[in-house]
């Protein structure tokens, strides 16, 4: 059996109207506007891995970007970044959160993200629907090229919508376990996680992270990239982990993809209350 192929990417979906929309055909009727609109696609690129966050890490600190920082990371001059971020931000294209991290407020509806070995196994999935549906049928006459097309824009639409709802199922579940609220920078890590996994296997990482005393959101992290390493994308995976670990003598690999996360310790508990509610 081939090994499950965890590696991601991401792609940023622009709508045909894109450059109609109100905002972008304001922001380039500015002087020197159709740097602005590059800078700001740019920034929107940039934050693809990151759900529209953008902000430095540098060693265990998060440092806001300033200008010439953005500048650098853009190729774009400092001057234009400085006017930029102003109209960017007076259009309510970009956000600048309490921590300093620019949020790029439309992302959600431009950006996409998958695992290869997700990406092969819907590929799959599409296949055999399409040989059961055609399956004694006359052969659809729509062209592959706009039938895919439609199908994408109908997955796009649905795909927005669950995840709307199913982050706010999980804030919800979080908070409520947590006795806290969620960060706006948290729920861009949920978010994330969503791309991966569904609404139960994040679940059940939060349940584990309750179990073992970690109310942190890099412990559950760490939980669901043990699984995603390991290949595990399910509940029943996960049960026949346990199944298998139970009924013959556990090799260290089988015990860690479910229940060891104790790599995480030390980052665990040099985490303050006060740190909680950061990623």
């Amino acid at each position: 059996m081939s090994k499950y192929d965890t590696t991601k990417f991401s792609w940023l979906m622009l709508n045909e109207d894109f450059f109609d929309d109100d905002a972008i055909q304001w922001l380039e009727e500015q002087p020197n506007g159709k740097e602005y609109s590059l800078f700001y696609l740019k920034l929107c690129l940039k934050s693809l891995k990151t759900n529209g966050i953008l902000i430095r890490q540098v060693g265990q600190m998060l440092v806001p970007y300033d200008a010439s920082k953005l500048a650098e990371l853009t190729r774009i001059d400092v001057d234009t970044v400085v006017v930029a971020m102003e109209l960017l931000q007076k259009i309510g294209l970009v956000e600048i959160l309490e921590n300093g991290e620019i949020y790029l407020s439309q992302i959600q509806n431009m950006i996409g993200s998958k695992s290869i070995g997700a990406f092969k196994k819907q590929q799959q999935r599409m296949l055999k629907n399409e040989e059961k549906t055609t399956s004694g049928q006359e052969a659809d006459k729509c062209p592959p090229e706009i039938r895919n097309k439609n199908k994408e824009i109908r997955n796009k639409n649905i795909d927005i919508n669950l995840i709307t709802t199913t982050t706010t199922n999980i804030t919800k579940y979080i908070e409520d376990n947590f006795k806290r609220d969620i960060v706006p920078l948290e729920k861009e890590k949920i978010k994330s996680w969503l791309s991966v996994f569904d609404e139960t296997m994040i679940k059940k990482a939060v349940d584990i992270a309750i179990l073992n005393n970690k109310f942190t959101f890099a412990y559950i992290s760490g939980i669901l990239n043990n699984w995603e390493k390991a290949g595990i994308s399910s509940l029943e995976d996960i049960e026949s982990k346990e199944t298998k670990y139970k009924n013959k003598e556990p090799t260290d690999d089988d015990y860690k993809e479910i229940y060891d996360y104790d790599w995480l310790e030390d980052e665990s508990e040099d985490t303050s209350n006060d740190d909680k509610k950061t990623i």
